[in-house]
């Protein structure tokens, strides 16, 4: 098995957290870790939230799933909007959320 496969699965399981990924109504379990949360900005007295998230999955529990996809994290449920593979030996992917 790939070393670096396996140092990347032992990041999630150690500080992913907990989410469910229902693509089309079948929930499968996944670990994600957060790449960057909502971000708010401050314009004056005017504060604006965009409920945008970008999480990173495993390539592999992201298989044959693409935009549209939805993940209950927690409390929240989230869409994925876009996908993209910054990851050289593609291992995970990094997805961009909007908050539903």
């Amino acid at each position: 098995m790939d070393p670096f496969l396996r140092a990347v699965e032992a990041a999630f399981k150690a500080h992913g957290i907990e989410a469910i990924l229902d693509p089309d109504g079948a929930a499968q379990p996944v670990r994600l870790l957060p790449a960057q949360d909502d971000a708010i900005a401050d314009y004056g007295s005017l504060q604006i939230q965009d409920t945008g998230g970008l999480f990173e999955i495993l390539a592999s529990d992201f298989e044959g799933q693409g935009k549209g996809a939805t993940l209950a994290i927690g409390a929240d449920r989230r869409r994925v909007q876009h996908i993209q593979v910054r990851d050289p030996r593609r291992h995970k992917v990094q997805l961009n959320t909007v908050l539903l």
